[in-house]
């Protein structure tokens, strides 16, 4: 038997236990950081692998890498179930065969992964799997990315070390190894803690969860040839249901010409667990922009076109794919220099409840998005980097290209589609949403004009949906097809810098006088019957700025009526009614709006110019109370409790005097 029982403690080598009786296949048997060390040290690492009995301490410093391994296993990824994705992508690379699998058994307390594909040696195990960032993984064809998956798997002892173990067995079908991972003392492979260490062991028991990698003994055994790896993660944080549902989620648009992943047997990534929708595949240039777009809408048709008759070939050959490039990776990596394949689901919706609109990369859940009611699936290639740390997502310039080539999908479903305004002002919200949800933002600014152009249309502009009410009612219901209202906080935020908004909207419906105080409006325009009711109502009347208003005349009808329409503040009151009124859009109900510097009035409004009855007096008390600030619960209490809006309401008040109680 070659074994070597590494020193305990941070770094004391005077401790050795007793070889275990009849078990010849013990390499290794002592502390998980001790082991490291010896996978650090190419002295040691060769002397292990040759089944040296006694090894020299390795010259590292073990305080720092304590304080480097406890980093790693303590370190969470967004989702603390996400650490099992990490076995499952690690599990894709290695599996081989026209179909590759990766099969997941999930019991409560208990989770297995495994393949069937290239497992590892000593040699691989010492050098890689147990050394922290030292992958093998090959950027743009292997999944697995930062050599962390097997120390944030060691993360699950974190909370509940006495529940946890982990168990490797891997092979590459000429040998085969058995590693092991439990707190001291361990059960099964380890012996009871020799009697001069009591207290150490005690001291690593008890230590804070951060500090678990001293805590952790991990035995080494020669167990008979073998072909895979199967990894078992043991720990009572592992609810069966809840397990399941998030692999579900996490893994169903995983691309099955990886490898198919089967959930306790069932297949998870083979379409069956979402309906509906539309699924793309799009080539995408990687250098930030889609090679091969022609301008204008006619090179935009020619490159969906050609790009959804490369979808189908592209498909099928890319089960065939990542084994060729594992076999040429550099005949892999020019092909992907010329285009990148991700691919899209909009639409449609998931049979599960927790599947919900979401970025992929590779297969594996960056963000979510539970805001959305529509499935969208943006599927990244392998080729680009999204993660920085852990699971952080990082934005460079193949991201942008895939998100823009999201986006612009967008268009052609709603071009191909022929829906009507309301589905493509959805469209136009999803977009948003997914853009600051999901994407950071990558790649809006590019394309946002042609989404505005292509989903909303010529002069929309943009309103929050407190307003829209408010707008409707003083420009009038005709104005409704030009108003965009985001139904989120999101989507508001992310079309402000690219759409028209009210300011923009009431210059283009309307005439606007200069600014005046009411007072000045009231003295100088005394044939607006209405003026003296407002008046009465203003708190002070002599520094409330106000602007006469009025709809704008059409393009083709506009030169000397309109230039005379704008008169100045000294110019003589018009005689009513307005010319060329026929050529204006009609006001709406409320003759009164409030802007952020003054207050808006209409003169073209028949409740200013002569009021007539309760409806128009109404209107004009209403609209003016809201347009000056007053809250919606006190002007109601005002309408109930003050003067009722009869008749004698209609007699013009004396300035400075209200007509419905409250302070002059």
């Amino acid at each position: 038997m070659h074994a070597h029982y590494g020193a305990g403690g941070d770094g004391g080598g005077g401790r050795r236990a007793a070889p275990l009786q009849g078990d010849a296949g013990l390499y290794f048997l002592g502390s998980l950081h001790e082991l490291v060390a010896v996978g650090l040290h190419r002295p040691a690492l060769e002397a292990l692998c040759a089944g040296q009995r006694d090894l020299a301490e390795p010259p590292i410093d073990r305080a720092y890498l304590l304080k480097v391994l406890d980093e790693e296993i303590s370190r969470q990824f967004g989702h603390p179930l996400r650490p099992l994705i990490e076995l499952v992508l690690n599990a894709a690379d290695a599996a081989r065969g026209p179909q590759p699998l990766v099969d997941v058994a999930v019991t409560d307390g208990r989770v297995d992964v495994c393949d069937t594909g290239v497992g590892m040696g000593l040699r691989a195990i010492l050098s890689r799997l147990l050394i922290p960032f030292a992958t093998d993984k090959r950027p743009g064809i292997d999944l697995g990315r930062f050599g962390v998956g097997f120390f944030s798997v060691l993360g699950f002892g974190l909370s509940d070390p006495e529940s946890f173990s982990l168990h490797l067995t891997t092979g590459d079908g000429i040998e085969g190894w058995a590693i092991r991972v439990v707190p001291w003392p361990g059960a099964g492979d380890a012996p009871d803690p020799p009697a001069s260490a009591p207290e150490e062991v005690g001291r690593a028991r008890g230590r804070a969860s951060p500090e678990l990698a001293a805590a952790l003994m991990c035995s080494v055994r020669r167990i008979a040839p073998l072909l895979g790896t199967r990894v078992r993660v043991t720990s009572a944080l592992l609810e069966a249901g809840a397990v399941r549902a998030y692999l579900r989620d996490a893994l169903h648009f995983f691309p099955a010409s990886r490898a198919l992943v089967l959930l306790d047997g069932a297949a998870v990534n083979d379409g069956r667990l979402i309906s509906g929708g539309q699924l793309v595949q799009e080539p995408i240039a990687p250098s930030g922009r889609a090679r091969g777009r022609a301008a204008g809408p006619a090179g935009e048709a020619r490159a969906t076109a050609a790009g959804e008759a490369r979808a189908t070939a592209a498909g099928e050959a890319r089960a065939t794919a990542a084994g060729e490039a594992r076999a040429h990776p550099e005949d892999a990596a020019e092909a992907q220099g010329s285009a990148l394949l991700a691919r899209f689901h909009i639409g449609g919706r998931g049979l599960l409840p927790s599947i919900a609109a979401a970025t992929f990369h590779a297969g594996v859940k960056v963000d979510a998005c539970l805001a959305l009611a529509e499935l969208a699936l943006i599927d990244f290639p392998a080729a680009v980097e999204l993660t920085e740390g852990r699971d952080a997502l990082k934005v460079g310039p193949e991201f942008t290209a895939v998100a823009t080539a999201f986006y612009r999908r967008l268009i052609q479903l709603a071009a191909a589609s022929g829906e009507g305004r309301r589905t493509r002002d959805r469209l136009a919200e999803m977009a948003a949403q997914i853009s600051a949800l999901m994407l950071q933002s990558a790649g809006w600014d590019e394309v946002a004009r042609d989404l505005a152009r292509a989903l909303l249309g010529p002069g929309r502009c943009m309103v929050t949906p407190e307003r829209r009410e408010a707008l409707l009612g003083f420009l009038g219901p005709s104005v409704a097809e030009r108003l965009f209202v985001p139904e989120s906080f999101w989507a508001e935020r992310e079309w402000q810098p690219h759409l028209p908004g009210e300011r923009e909207l009431l210059e283009d419906e309307l005439e606007l006088d200069p600014a005046e105080t009411l007072s000045a409006l009231a003295r100088r325009r005394g044939d607006l019957a209405g003026l003296p009711l407002l008046l009465a109502r203003a708190a002070n009347p002599h520094t409330t700025m106000v602007a006469l208003c009025r709809s704008r005349l059409p393009p083709d009808r506009g030169g000397a009526g309109a230039a005379a329409a704008r008169r100045a503040p000294g110019a003589p009151p018009l005689a009513p009614p307005l010319p060329e009124a026929a050529g204006r859009r009609p006001p709406g109900p409320l003759p009164c709006l409030g802007t952020r510097r003054l207050l808006l009035i209409r003169d073209d409004s028949p409740a200013v110019r002569r009021p007539s009855g309760w409806s128009d007096w109404y209107a004009l008390r209403a609209a003016f109370d809201r347009a000056s600030g007053v809250r919606e619960a006190d002007l109601e209490r005002d309408l109930i409790v003050g003067e009722p809006v009869d008749g004698a309401a209609c007699a013009a008040p004396r300035p400075g005097e209200r007509t419905s109680g409250g302070e002059p």
